[in-house]
């Protein structure tokens, strides 16, 4: 019986597929371009074009010690992390901040030519007795250090906290002398027969497309850019980028179409190269002898998936990148040797590719619904409002959608976020940030998927066009499932890196927002609109899903005018509490826009407590905590409690602007419930609590001091 295949075309990821990559590697245009010529030092690619593969390949094709000497500078995620800090500190602006890493890189890919070089019989001696060289590689690290790490010593040793950002640059140029390390450099390679060849890869490890991080990698490319200038023919520099990175670098590089567009290599794949791919895996994983590509396709591939345009029905379901083209054919064989065990060669039908392509799009939705819930409680009714229609979305369509969502809560949680995401233009945001949505960008012509991960306040503008990231679509049911050549490359959809920080992000603005703008109100006259207007949006968010209906002067025409009032639901703790203790239905908030309400201001809020509204409401005033003073609020809140049998709890904005602060974590959406509690066993417990005798007679008033 056969066994079941499991991954027979290699593993996607190139630091796993070093065993395939060794085998059958397939030498692309791309590839030979860069192996044959020194016209390019920086190659892009979108995640899943093989960069990391040919760097693999490159790596092992310049590894031969005899003729070459290989530098390799492919950092881990927490060098990257560690440096960021520093790097921060050289300098105010981009522009300097790009100076000083342009020197840095510079000066640090030099070193670690020297240091190579001074490990070799026949530029050992010409190292030693450089007086320059000896003198900074003295301090430059141990040879097994990594790059990063000798980078952030020397940055730990140069620009000490007394030094300004505005200093840095200056004390890098004096201390580093690169100039003199070039000639020095330049002279003993010119003596001597090796070719040096530097490959940078994995930048984007702990990338975070910020001010200073985009200036480092923007220094980075514009120094292998020099060096392979000053160095022509003698070192072969190349940085591979994802393309994520490389557009936020031509977004901030005022000088990018001149210094670095010219020296670009963009990966490219299509249908010819991928097949082509394809089949030498197959040959490898199969250890089928068959030269012709067409042959051994159609004998793997069912009736319906043979020839080119068999091929072509595959590459539908893909972005036309390797990556995606393996693990759908990937799936497809486990599928179809699972299918028939019995069968001696194991052929693909278009079920088993379909199949894989509905599996492979499910799994990609059930990972971003478990990937983003926490930090993104609605996403899976956000979501579901688009199955069964168009991957082409229309902005207005899409807030229509949205709008059912924002006004049907599945949870307390969504509750609390569709508050705080009061518009749908929000939440569409927060599906962009999440690369759910793509945007047309009328510029590129193309579908541009949240490409740095930060842009939550992108604006849409009236009839701009969305569209569903393809991966969705079978999982989702659309109207079509598959691409076409054109629109597979008019995606740019690197939307990976850090975009688990956008929904947090637009969240924190609008928490922030409304927490600023209450130390913004006057107290007062003055503000006292304001501040009622304030206390509506803040009460909205921090007790949505337990308060419905919340409005302001709900009653504006009768006497007794009422300024916040809303229904309690009674389906969490406190609210809960509160109907079956207090018989409280409808919630007052009585709202003072200045400190210490007074005696008649309690009076006021009592004589609205009665029916609906109950034994307890609220007054919240602008003073700093929400304690009582004694021989003041103590004394009336007592009063009132042991006369009339209604509790009047005062509240302060300082206190409802804390709990909008804890609501900017997700899993704290109960923290207004969890305060009000704690808040009324303290009057339960203590200010209305019985005294002893014993504090009686000491003429004590009733009750624990606040």
């Amino acid at each position: 019986m056969a066994k079941t295949l499991t991954n027979p075309l290699g593993d996607i990821r190139a630091e796993a597929d070093h065993a395939m990559l060794s085998r059958a590697f397939y030498e692309t245009p791309d590839y030979l371009s860069l192996l044959e010529s020194d016209d390019k030092v920086v190659v892009v690619g979108r995640r899943g074009t093989g960069k990391s593969a040919l760097t693999y390949r490159l790596q092992k094709q310049w590894s031969d010690p005899k003729a070459s000497v290989l530098i390799l500078v492919e950092p881990e995620e927490h060098h990257t992390l560690a440096l960021a800090p520093l790097i921060a500190r050289t300098g105010s602006r981009f522009l300097s901040i790009r100076g000083s890493c342009r020197l840095i890189w510079r000066y640090g890919l030099m070193l670690e030519i020297a240091q190579k070089l001074s490990s070799r019989y026949k530029t050992k001696e010409s190292i030693t007795q450089s007086e320059i060289l000896a003198k900074h590689l003295k301090d430059w690290g141990r040879a097994d250090l990594s790059f990063f790490e000798k980078i952030r010593s020397l940055l730990k040793r140069l620009i000490t906290p007394a030094v300004t950002p505005d200093e840095a640059i200056g004390i890098l140029v004096d201390a580093l002398e690169e100039k003199a390390i070039e000639r020095e450099l330049k002279s003993i390679l010119n003596n001597a027969t090796y070719k040096v060849h530097v490959l940078v890869d994995r930048l984007d490890e702990g990338f975070d497309p910020d001010n200073s991080n985009v200036a480092f990698i923007d220094g980075a490319l514009n120094a292998a850019i020099d060096v392979s200038t000053a160095f022509k023919g003698a070192i072969k520099p190349l940085v591979f980028l994802r393309d994520n990175i490389f557009r936020a670098v031509a977004h901030y590089d005022q000088d990018f179409t001149r210094n670095i567009e010219g020296q670009t290599l963009r990966l490219h794949w299509d249908a010819t190269n991928l097949f082509y791919l394809v089949c030498n895996r197959i040959r490898s994983a199969f250890a089928d002898t068959t030269q012709n590509n067409k042959r051994l396709w159609s004998r793997y591939t069912a009736h319906d998936l043979q020839g080119d345009d068999g091929f072509r029905q595959c590459l539908k379901f893909t972005l036309y990148r390797p990556r995606d083209i393996l693990i759908l054919l990937n799936s497809a064989f486990e599928n179809a040797s699972k299918r028939d065990l019995s069968a001696a060669v194991t052929t693909i039908s278009l079920e088993d590719l379909e199949k894989s392509a509905k599996t492979i799009s499910t799994n990609r939705l059930d990972d971003l619904h478990k990937e983003y819930r926490h930090i993104f409680p609605s996403i899976d009714s956000s979501i579901s409002v688009f199955a069964n229609r168009s991957p082409e979305v229309p902005l207005a369509e899409a807030c229509e959608l949205l709008m059912e969502v924002l006004g049907n809560p599945k949870s307390l949680e969504s509750s609390t976020e569709l508050a705080i995401f009061s518009q749908p233009e929000d939440l569409i945001r927060a599906l962009y940030g999440i690369g759910f949505f793509g945007m047309f960008d009328a510029g590129s012509g193309s579908y541009v998927f949240s490409h740095d991960g930060r842009r939550p306040e992108t604006e849409f503008q009236p009839g701009q066009k969305l569209l569903i990231h393809p991966c969705y679509w079978m999982a989702l049911n659309l109207t079509r499932s598959t691409l076409n050549p054109d629109e597979a490359t008019d995606i740019n959809d690197e939307y990976e890196i850090k975009v688990a920080s956008v929904t947090p992000e637009l969240r924190n603005q609008r928490l922030g927002r409304l927490i600023t703008e209450y130390s913004n109100i006057p107290a007062g006259t003055d503000g006292a609109v304001e501040f009622e207007q304030w206390c509506l949006d803040a009460l909205k968010i921090c007790f949505a899903g337990r308060l419905d209906n919340i409005a302001l002067h709900p009653n504006k025409d009768s006497v007794n005018r009422r300024d916040i009032v809303g229904t309690n639901l009674a389906q969490t703790g406190f609210w809960n509490r509160i109907q079956s203790d207090y018989s409280t239905r409808q919630v007052i908030f009585e709202i003072k826009n200045y400190e210490g309400p007074t005696l008649e201001d309690y009076r006021q809020t009592l004589s609205y407590l009665s029916g609906p509204y109950g034994n307890l409401g609220f007054i919240i005033s602008r003073d700093w905590n929400a304690n009582l003073e004694k021989d003041r609020d103590l004394t009336w809140v007592r009063s009132i409690y042991y006369e009339h049998k209604k509790v009047i709890v005062r509240l302060s904005g300082k206190f409802i602007s804390d709990i909008l602060g804890k609501l900017r974590n997700p899993q704290k959406h109960d923290a207004g419930d969890r305060a009000l509690f704690s808040l009324l066993d303290d009057y339960e417990r203590l200010y209305f609590s019985q005294p002893s005798s014993r504090a009686r007679s000491k003429g004590r008033p009733p009750g624990r001091r606040r």
